[in-house]
């Protein structure tokens, strides 16, 4: 059988060691990051994702109060009867409440997506979202359903 030599197997073991010891002192220093990290161009602070959330922001008054502020704002326009979709709106919820950086994320129709962009983007201020006592920017998306 072949076996290595003393002094080359105390060489591997040298390196091994020495790999093991450079991988570790790569990973040490490192803090963790949240995936796919956003900054507030606004503030520099960073934008969170609801499931890193202790509490989601919120419309005053909670869901079902959203939904009908938006519907006694909404109507569904004319020729999109067969659409039955509703365009989904991202925005960002800052620190403060304020919604910024609305867009459409799933658009269904232009009319109907620029409607639901008018009516986001008139609401008034949100409860922001929270990270145990800390109040933080995040994102949320909501279905602007129009009927």
């Amino acid at each position: 059988m072949w076996t290595l030599s003393r002094s080359l197997r105390y060489t591997f073991y040298f390196l091994l060691v020495c790999f093991a010891a450079l991988l570790w002192a790569g990973c040490a220093g490192r803090t963790p990051t949240v995936a796919g990290e956003v900054v507030d161009c606004c503030t520099g602070r960073t934008v969170y994702e609801d499931p890193d959330l202790t509490k989601v922001p919120e419309f005053p008054g909670g869901e079902a109060a959203m939904y009908v502020w938006l519907g006694n704002r909404l109507t569904r326009p004319p020729g999109t009867e067969s659409v039955k979709e509703a365009p989904l709106v991202q925005f960002l919820v800052g620190c403060d409440g304020v919604l910024k950086d609305i867009a459409v994320k799933v658009p269904v129709h232009p009319a109907m997506d620029s409607l639901a962009l008018d009516a986001v983007s008139s609401m008034p201020t949100w409860v922001p979202g929270r990270i145990k006592d800390r109040q933080v920017c995040t994102f949320h998306v909501i279905p602007v359903n129009f009927d």
